[in-house]
């Protein structure tokens, strides 16, 4: 967190570069877990443009929330991230899914809604237990002589919340995106990046978001793709579970629509054929997310299910009633924000 250098002087001059260095990079994360604070902010943080990144996610809630679990079920598809959250056990079943998806998607809301220099913002705490996790998992297979999480699971990871909303706006609702919104997007997640503990030169927001979206296209095509065509039994489980745990929170979730979803914005296509009731899940929300991109009438739909999806936040963190019937109260029990030792 102590280098002064600027972010575009570390990062490779080329997205062929930094595509290489993702590709081969076996550095890792430190596994010493150390708070940050607005100290720590880096000094080529835009905070105009890190505001406008943020606005866009509230503004546009819906189209990032799939894009986002999308991403985030892609990415469930790399070996070396399969190999930790296997290690970690906090997604082996669909109640430890739910509680694990649970914190992150009210920890990254968090992130987006919140000023973070206000005195009374969660954003850092929000932050720091992003980090804490990290560290801990990275201490505890470090102690059993295991590697901890790479540089480069991180930057895929990464991905998971940025590369649909960069690459397929159009399939996501978000095709009426302005460059200076996408711009904002991207330094948001530079910045954010940066303060989770993800070197800057593996850090996939680059200096425009142009450049962010080629990198994510690459990193969709040769290494997503790849694996997502020969799917292990680890990503299947893994990705069921992660879906069939969000459904206690949104319940027009359907698992194999959600996955037909994904490998079709990943550019490739979903092998298991579709029933008649995840066919027509699948088109609701592909028409859903099209209304989005249409002129005053996506400014309606978007409105509306803003609110929509900031009440299920609200439930998740406050009444998560579904999960407590299904899971039994106790069991569906978590913490967003843990005491951190």
């Amino acid at each position: 967190m102590d280098d002064k250098r600027h972010i575009d002087d570390v990062q490779t001059s080329t997205v062929a570069e930094h595509m290489k260095l993702i590709m081969e990079d076996r550095s890792t994360i430190d596994p010493e877990y150390v708070p940050v604070t607005p100290d720590d902010l880096p000094h080529w943080m835009d905070k105009r443009l890190f505001k406008i990144g943020q606005k866009y996610y509230m503004k546009n809630m819906l189209g990032v929330a799939v894009a986002n679990m999308t991403g985030l079920l892609a990415i469930l598809c790399v070996p070396d991230i399969i190999e930790v959250l296997e290690y970690t056990k906090k997604s082996e079943t669909v109640c430890l899914s739910f509680k694990r998806y649970a914190e992150t998607v009210l920890l990254i809301y968090e992130l987006f809604k919140s000023d973070m220099l206000h005195p009374k913002s969660k954003w850092f705490k929000a932050l720091n237990v992003i980090r804490w996790k990290h560290a801990s998992a990275s201490k505890r297979r470090v102690k059993q002589s295991l590697n901890a999480i790479y540089q480069k699971d991180m930057s895929i990871t990464q991905f998971g919340f940025m590369g649909f909303v960069l690459v397929c706006p159009e399939k996501t609702g978000l095709a009426l995106t302005t460059l200076e919104e996408r711009e904002g997007f991207n330094h948001f997640w530079r910045v954010t990046a940066h303060l989770l503990g993800i070197s800057d030169r593996m850090n996939i927001a680059r200096r425009t978001a142009a450049e962010t979206t080629e990198l994510c296209r690459r990193i969709g095509d040769e290494i997503l793709v790849k694996y997502m065509d020969k799917p292990s039994p680890g990503f299947i489980k893994l990705g069921r579970n992660a879906i069939d745990g969000l459904w206690y929170n949104d319940m027009s979730l359907d698992t194999d629509a959600f996955f037909a979803l994904t490998y079709d914005l990943a550019g490739s296509k979903y092998q298991k054929p579709l029933g008649w009731y995840s066919y027509c899940n699948m088109k609701q929300r592909e028409w859903l997310l099209y209304f989005c991109n249409i002129p005053y009438i996506g400014a309606v739909v978007r409105v509306g299910f803003n609110y929509t999806l900031m009440f299920l936040y609200w439930v998740l963190e406050n009444y998560p009633v579904v999960a407590w019937i299904g899971f039994g109260k106790k069991n569906a029990q978590f913490c967003a924000y843990p005491t951190i030792k």
